[in-house]
């Protein structure tokens, strides 16, 4: 008996504190439209609302609230079939509605399974519906009695039935609740203290219970607060009962001792879901911070075996008939890949395996070395060409990351590839990835914030090496040692010192900073480097050392932009020797890859102004420089004005001009008008450095209001006026394919016409370049086309100085393929290929065995591959004796990372094959 009327009144309790029978809440205001229906599901019981009163039909409803309605009208259903033996409740839900519960009970199974849901929970509560259909009887009896006497609380005494009542549905419902949280809260307790030791399954765990841990420490408050108000409406009742006119007989359903035992249970819960609350708590704090490191652990596993050689042992480039497995790229000075020979690298077979690990720390801590992050990895030859008993394993690179005091270092390591740049001409080594200058060393940052002017030190050290293919690098094989500091002084300055060494080769030291003064901006720098062991004095001796400094800055004015230099580079800092420098270890037109703003043997200095006048910009400059020693008749001087009018529906019109002279003994001489300088090359902007005017329109196919959408074109006319030469182009592409039906093509045409006569080395001369990339869309079974065409037409008059006949240099490219992806198997992919390549009266001698560049579908140049080309000056574009064919097929498939390739290749004269190559290569990558 007293077993089961605490378990009626805990039950009772509960509902009381849910506000279970409620029909209206106070924050549903009359005339809402969900004020009906609100009330109608709050009657049935399928919703509650706050113990506050209140319903909250703003806030976001969360997964357990919803489960929690749908667990009630599951319940309702099922007491509807037991009673009546049929649910006018599920009878009135459409096919549609039954299907959204079905879903529903889907995607909240769990949540309905940790409400107690389950059947079996279901029939393991028979015996509690027992007790409850006993109380119920005995509330019909109370019912039935003869009216209180006068003064008796009737309603009271109702309320009380009615909630004893309503309290029987819930009462196994809180108490399993209850139940199976503890035991999920020991069970997850007990999961996080035995995988401690495996932090990856552990923070899987957290990750995959997450949720539910909040969710139950949700829920354990909500329960500590039912019971505190339970407790309070109990007291209450006990006082009505006290303090109220004389009550028939309880003792009938409820004792004394019965009420003293559910007030036990009542503080004895309380206590309980305290004690849960605080588990929680800890568990989510133990939780929070093993996440606080993060390991990772990634892998690779590699094997090649292949071939590539030829019958004559002559080693061809293949990359100009099609992309392909054999390739050995861009290094060293090439710039593209047309460049080296690929047909003779013999045995290529190799095997190996890396092996990477990380670790991060999300919350380091703010005092002594703590470190954020940290990675290593390790790599293994498992077999090369030639045997090895004992497998090479290599240590390739190193980091740490983190702080000191709160102040940031860094320390890394590389085996290969060790990159670091104190300033533009001083171990500047981090814009060199080619494997042909290796660096093995190690480099740390210090970033001493909380330091007198907040020095920044960085120290790099390590030993350089050689290969054949550059046996005279800039950092020459041998230790070496650097450090620099960067100051802070103030806002707006920073200043660096430096100190570098290449033991047997070079010592330098060096000063760089930077000044900010408002809207002007300066920069400076000095290097002095000479032999190691000379004395320290001779480092401030330009006779004794080699120097390279410069000043420079740039400043606003309103619209107008201004720029100013001095600059001065000893020669020694050619191919970047003297700073130690493998960025400047190669220079050509443009300066793709060098990265000092100065040439080497240069004094001089510089201005520039640009503004924009509406749709005007108007740019500008001067320049004057001599060789480093300022010899009588080295400086050259140069200026040019360039106006662009545009844009209007993309086009634009600019019109140039420019003056440079050569010969000149002293700054802004203007001795003698050249055609044009050293600096200049043909596709510069607006024809600087050169003695020339001219006009250009373009049109912008990318232009948001451009006429002819994706349409690039450019015409120009420039007049040469010092030796009265005339250049004109036209040439024009798509920035985007064109697509018509299932096809894509990519057009390009270029017309290039050279008036030069006797006075220039190619005489007059026009090209006619053209050419277009096409591919489709898959057609039938994942089979795709694709292909291209390329041809160039140079012919010369003859009436040059070098060109004294009429001479026709030419090129003509094709190549076509099929593609066919998800071949007999998904992800299997395979392509084929066949190309062509051959040209006439091209620079050079004998057979075109190497590109000059690839600019076969490039329109702003005159070769597809190979020259004569007018990128050093149209007037120096002559051709030579270089004639030949190239010619080959590829296959190639894939399925995922394993890449099986054969591809066939011969080299010769036009009209015959003297040179074949063979190749095969079959690899696989596996990364983990």
């Amino acid at each position: 008996m007293k077993k089961r009327l605490v378990m009626l009144l805990a039950g009772l309790l509960t509902v009381l504190s849910m506000g279970f029978g409620l029909a209206q809440f106070s924050d549903v205001p009359a005339g809402h439209w969900a004020k009906e229906a609100v009330e109608a599901l709050a009657a049935k019981g399928i919703i509650v609302g706050f113990p506050d009163g209140t319903y909250r039909g703003n806030e976001t409803l969360t997964r357990y609230q919803a489960a929690l309605i749908i667990y009630r009208l599951l319940q309702q259903i099922e007491e509807e079939l037991k009673a009546k033996g049929e649910s006018p409740t599920l009878e009135a839900m459409s096919s549609e509605d039954l299907e959204a519960l079905k879903n529903a009970v889907q995607e909240l199974a769990a949540e309905l399974a940790a409400l107690g849901v389950r059947v079996s929970a279901l029939e393991d509560s028979a015996a509690t519906k027992e007790d409850i259909a006993r109380l119920e009887a005995m509330i019909e009896e109370l019912k039935a009695m003869p009216m209180p006497e006068p003064g008796m609380d009737q309603a009271a005494l109702q309320d009380l039935a009615d909630r004893v009542e309503a309290a029987s549905i819930a009462a196994d419902t809180a108490l399993a609740q209850a139940q199976q949280l503890s035991e999920q809260l020991d069970a997850l307790a007990q999961d996080v203290e035995g995988v401690k030791g495996d932090l990856a399954s552990l923070q899987t765990q957290v990750e995959a219970n997450a949720q539910a841990i909040q969710a139950l420490n949700e829920l354990a408050v909500l329960l500590n607060q039912d019971v505190l108000s339970l407790q309070d409406r109990v007291t209450a009742l006990e006082k009505l009962v006290s303090e109220g006119p004389e009550l028939p007989d309880l003792e009938q359903f409820a004792t004394k001792e019965d009420v003293a035992a559910v007030q036990e249970f009542a503080a004895a819960l309380r206590s309980d879901l305290v004690g849960l609350s605080e588990r929680v708590s800890k568990l989510e704090g133990q939780v929070a911070e093993l996440s606080k490191v993060q390991y990772s652990i990634k892998g690779s596993l590699s094997a090649t075996y292949g071939t590539v050689v030829t019958n004559t042992g002559t080693n061809f480039d293949i990359d100009r008939l099609f992309p392909n497995a054999f390739s050995t790229g861009v290094f060293g000075s090439a710039t593209s890949n047309v460049q080296k020979g690929d047909s003779h690298q013999g045995n290529i077979s190799y095997g190996g395996a890396s092996l990477s690990f990380g670790l991060k720390n999300t919350a380091p801590g703010g005092q002594g070395v703590a470190v954020s992050e940290a990675s290593a990895s390790l790599a293994v030859d498992a077999f090369t060409s030639a045997f090895s008993g004992v497998p090479t394993i290599y240590f390739n690179a190193a980091s740490v990351k983190g702080t000191v005091d709160g102040q940031p270092f860094s320390v890394a390591y590389s085996r290969k590839n060790s990159a670091f740049k104190f300033n533009d001409y001083l171990f500047a080594n981090d814009n060199d990835t080619e494997a042909v200058n290796p660096r093995q060393g190690m480099v740390a940052t210090f970033s001493a914030s909380k330091f007198p002017l907040a020095p920044e030190f960085t120290i790099v050290a390590g030993v350089a090496g050689t290969t054949a293919s550059d046996g005279a690098p800039a950092l020459a094989a041998g230790n070496y040692f650097g450090v620099r500091t960067a100051l802070k002084p103030f806002s707006g300055l920073n200043l660096a010192l430096n100190y570098a060494t290449n033991l047997g080769n070079k010592s330098a030291i060096g000063v760089d900073g930077g000044l900010e003064l408002g809207p002007v901006n300066l920069s400076a720098l000095w290097v002095s480097s000479q032999a190691p062991g000379a004395p320290f004095g001779n480092f401030f001796d330009n006779s004794l050392s080699n120097w390279a400094y410069y000043v420079q800055g740039e400043g606003k004015l309103g619209p107008l932009s201004l720029s100013a230099n001095y600059h001065a580079v000893d020669p020694a800092y050619s191919d970047g020797q003297a700073g130690m420098s493998e960025n400047e270890d190669t220079t050509y037109y443009g300066g793709v890859k060098a990265g000092a703003p100065y040439g080497a043997d240069t004094r001089g200095f510089g201005f520039g102004a640009s503004t924009s006048l509406g749709p005007l910009t108007i740019k500008g400059y001067l320049e004057s420089e001599g060789d480093y020693n300022f010899n009588s008749g080295s400086v050259n001087d140069a200026g040019g004005i360039a106006v662009t009018l545009g844009s209007f529906r993309g086009f634009s019109l600019t019109g140039f001009y420019n003056a440079a002279y050569k010969g000149g003994t002293g700054y802004l001489s203007f001795t003698t008008p050249t055609d044009a300088l050293g600096g200049y090359y043909y596709t510069i902007e607006n024809n600087k450095y050169s003695s020339s005017w001219g006009l250009r329109v373009s049109h912008d196919g990318k232009a948001q209001d451009a006429l002819i959408p994706t349409l690039n074109l450019t015409a120009q006319y420039a007049n040469f006026y010092v030796s009265g030469y005339s250049d004109i182009q036209v040439y024009a592409n798509l920035s985007q394919p064109f697509k018509l039906a299932f096809l894509s093509l990519n057009p390009g045409l270029r017309y290039h016409s050279f008036t030069g006569g006797a006075a220039a080395p190619t005489g007059d001369y026009t090209t006619l370049k053209g050419g277009v990339q096409v591919s489709t869309d898959p057609i039938i079974f994942g089979l795709a086309l694709d292909g291209g065409v390329s041809y160039r037409q140079t012919d010369y008059v003859g009436n040059g100085s070098a060109v004294t006949s009429a001479t026709q240099a030419k090129e003509f490219y094709w190549r076509a393929g099929v593609k066919i992806n998800d071949f007999l198997a998904p992800k299997l992919n395979f392509s084929v290929a066949y190309a062509h390549y051959e040209g006439n009266n091209l620079a050079g001698a004998g057979l075109p065995v190497v590109g000059s560049g690839n600019q076969a579908f490039r329109f702003d140049r005159d070769r597809v591959y190979r020259s004569p080309d007018p990128i050093g000056g149209p007037w120096a574009a002559t051709p030579g004796t270089q004639s030949g064919q190239l010619e080959g097929f590829y296959l190639e498939a894939n399925y995922y990372n394993l890449t099986v390739a054969y591809g066939e290749f011969a080299l010769g004269p036009i009209g015959s094959f003297t040179d074949y190559g063979r190749a095969f290569k079959i690899s696989y990558n596996v990364q983990f």
